[in-house]
């Protein structure tokens, strides 16, 4: 993630293309609902239209490592070899654009600004995997809820919306940051007390200073 105005994570949708049979149409999935599995055969790509998705990963062990989110405007399912890395289900209610993969290669053939576009795509999820990286490795707790919220307000179209949406839930924040639900719910406060932060309710939140939410997410901000 309406109380008021809840402004929702979005980004402009990426112009992929209608005709040639490069897309499958739209699926709609309910809250929950599967968009692929993990060791699936890669068929297609998925551009988000609305709602929100969340891949992950599950271990023998049944310890869960989410991976990424993807908003309005990303592409899920792309930089999987021929098969699914990953699961990827639905937070909410939420609308995909099915681009399938052989006739997208065939339209890239016909229309060459398109590779453009996937190098795009390939580099925000390199990005998004270097940073996963380095806030796992080396960023404190409160550092790492001050990351994530900083590029939840970032992703918003109005960052300083008295209420920006968290559509998923503290478990999912806890296994994408790696952190216990306990710690994430400690540290969200310490953000409030502190006054960077404030919490309307539990699935939004506001960003009362911009300036210190990134100098901690940078680890340049002083928290006492």
């Amino acid at each position: 993630m309406q109380l008021s105005t809840i402004a929702s994570p979005v980004q402009t949708p990426t112009p992929w293309p209608a005709a040639g049979g490069s897309t499958g149409g739209v699926r709609l999935l309910a809250a929950y609902d599967s968009l692929f599995r993990e060791g699936d055969e890669t068929t297609a790509f998925y551009e988000v239209l609305t709602g929100a998705v969340r891949a992950y990963k599950i271990f023998p062990d049944g310890r869960r490592q989410i991976v990424a989110f993807a908003f309005a405007g990303d592409i899920v399912g792309f930089c999987q070899g021929d098969t699914y890395r990953f699961d990827c289900d639905a937070l909410t209610t939420t609308r995909v654009r099915v681009i399938h993969k052989k006739s997208l290669l065939h339209a890239m053939r016909e229309r060459p600004e398109l590779a453009e576009k996937l190098l795009d795509v390939a580099r925000g999820e390199v990005e998004t995997l270097q940073d996963l990286s380095l806030l796992l490795c080396r960023k404190t707790a409160i550092e790492r809820m001050a990351s994530f919220l900083l590029t939840m307000a970032r992703k918003s179209a109005n960052p300083l919306a008295e209420r920006l949406a968290l559509p998923m839930c503290r478990s999912d924040i806890a296994d994408y940051l790696g952190l216990t639900i306990e710690t994430v719910s400690r540290n969200m406060t310490r953000l409030r007390t502190l006054r960077i932060i404030d919490l309307p309710d539990r699935g939004s939140f506001q960003v009362r200073s911009m300036e210190r939410l990134r100098q901690l997410a940078e680890c340049d901000g002083n928290t006492h």
